[in-house]
């Protein structure tokens, strides 16, 4: 039974790094688009106010 369990544990072991590494990358590509949508509504809002002291 236990020469089974030693058999898997690489395997296992290799399953659960690409996991992490799948989350990790999913979770920067979301943060990176949350930060990219942040600067493109702080852009909007002072060309705004850029336009509203022209006029």
């Amino acid at each position: 039974m236990t020469e089974n369990i030693t058999q898997f544990l690489p395997v296992l072991f290799m399953l659960v790094l690409v996991a992490c590494i799948i989350f990790i990358v999913f979770f920067l590509s979301a943060h990176f688009n949350r930060t990219k949508r942040i600067e493109e509504k702080l852009d909007k809002a002072l060309k705004e106010i850029a336009e509203k002291k022209e006029k």
